[in-house]
């Protein structure tokens, strides 16, 4: 005879939860794959231009068809996760990303390094990295998403802080090619390392979201709804203006930040900072954002995330106004801190999405989601590279970018939990009000 379990009792399993790995997982093939291929990368971007002899905008181009790809790549990759599961994608993505890397070290013209950068390289971390982890790691959390999901997002900034520094390293006393070579070698080892260990959904090894008593031990059937689950379809989500809201605090906070991080190393440099102080600006603008970014995306999850939003995507057009109006290091300082806040509270967004519209769809939502924004992130870095090559300058890039941070602000702010349509039989999911 079942025992009836109440209160805390039933949510309880004596062992380690294996969601848990997935996350511990995911963080490591997060830090090293997208702090090599997104945040670290830049650090590529004057040797590169150099040694290829080609222009600012030329150089931007690259990074712009490969967010181009990210974009329309997305949705089928937010399809593929959720329909298989993350491992195919992580192994068939991680690998061609490594040796698409192993190849790019070895290009000798500019059309070589479009094709395997915007190509190989960057359809490889569409298919493993970013929303595929992310997707992952939502599948297996309800209420310890926040902490979960931070978490993950915590990694992806470490990343971007300890990854340039050896990437850095690596440029000095190697050269660019011979780093980006042993890059791809270790991504491809990782990969097939870490690939094994994860698993799509905690329904498939007989357990429940959070490490939760499976249903069969709580005396609930078999085929009923979890309680704190709110799961939107696709279709369901693009017809609250909540999606378009939330899309459109995405699609103006990355597009600005992604253009200033790409072009971050020559806006420094035309600033009077060598190579390597910039570099350790960079850096230490990732460092903050490992704490920043684990604590806020907590707090997102306990407070109004669109309240936290709209006050750091605020702080982050201050940053950029610094940089354009402080002379010397003082502006140098407030525009990493700014741009600290941004990269720290960049999760709570998505922790957003998949609190207000659930798990079943998430992959799928973050993939139609990149289709709008990476348009921003195709032009914005094209933009910046054009304004210095004819201007000399990044002045008219940062007093253009730093309006697009406030309007994301607002966006957020305007961002409340959406209602479930109502279903057969006038049932519908009550909406829970504490996080607005």
């Amino acid at each position: 005879m079942l025992q009836k379990t109440t209160g805390n009792d039933s949510r309880r399993q004596g062992r380690f939860f294996y969601g848990w790995w997935i996350v511990g997982v995911a963080s490591i093939l997060g830090m090293f794959g997208n702090g090599a291929i997104s945040s670290g990368f830049p650090r590529f971007f004057v040797p590169i231009r150099q040694d290829l002899g080609i222009s600012s905008a030329q150089m931007s181009l690259v990074f712009s068809l490969a967010r181009a790809e990210g974009g329309f790549g997305g949705p089928l990759v937010g399809w593929l996760v959720d329909r298989f599961g993350a491992r195919p994608m992580v192994l068939f993505g991680g690998l061609m990303a490594g040796i698409g890397l192993m190849l790019l070290s070895r290009a000798d013209t500019y059309w070589e390094f479009v094709f395997l950068f915007a190509g190989v390289v960057s359809l490889g971390k569409t298919a493993s990295l970013g929303q595929t982890l992310m997707a992952a790691v939502n599948q297996w959390f309800i209420r310890r998403r926040a902490l979960a999901l931070s978490t993950l997002m915590t990694a992806f900034a470490a990343g971007g802080a300890f990854v340039v520094l050896l990437l850095d390293l690596g440029i000095t006393h190697l050269g660019w090619r011979d780093t980006v070579f042993f890059t791809g070698v270790f991504i491809a080892l990782l990969t097939l390392l870490a690939s094994p260990v994860l698993r799509s959904r905690p329904e498939d090894m007989g357990l429940r979201p959070d490490g939760d008593v499976p249903l069969a031990r709580t005396g609930t059937g078999a085929g009923s709804q979890i309680p704190d689950e709110r799961d939107f379809t696709v279709r369901q989500a693009m017809r609250t203006p909540t999606f378009w809201l939330l899309l459109g605090g995405i699609i103006t906070r990355v597009t600005a930040s992604n253009a200033i991080i790409i072009h971050i190393f020559p806006i420094l440099d035309l600033k009077g900072l060598d190579a390597s102080t910039a570099t350790l600006f960079v850096s230490a603008m990732f460092f903050m954002a490992i704490p920043l970014r684990f604590l806020l995306g907590v707090a997102g999850g306990r407070f109004a995330p669109r309240k936290m939003l709209f006050w750091g995507m605020n702080l982050g057009a201050v940053g950029l106004f610094a940089l354009w109006g402080m002379p010397g290091i003082p502006g140098v300082v407030v525009f990493v801190v700014g741009l600290a806040v941004v990269e720290g509270i960049a999760s709570v967004n998505w922790l957003m999405v998949g609190d207000y519209f659930g798990r079943s769809r998430f992959g799928s939502l973050m993939g139609a989601m990149s289709v709008f924004h990476n348009i921003g992130l195709f032009g914005a870095p094209i933009f910046a590279g054009w304004v210095v090559d004819t201007t000399g300058s990044y002045e008219l890039v940062l007093l253009t970018f730093a309006p697009m941070f406030v309007a994301s602000a607002c966006f957020f702010a305007l961002a409340r939990r959406p209602v479930l349509p109502v279903l057969p039989g006038g049932y519908q999911v009550p909406v829970e009000a504490a996080s607005d």
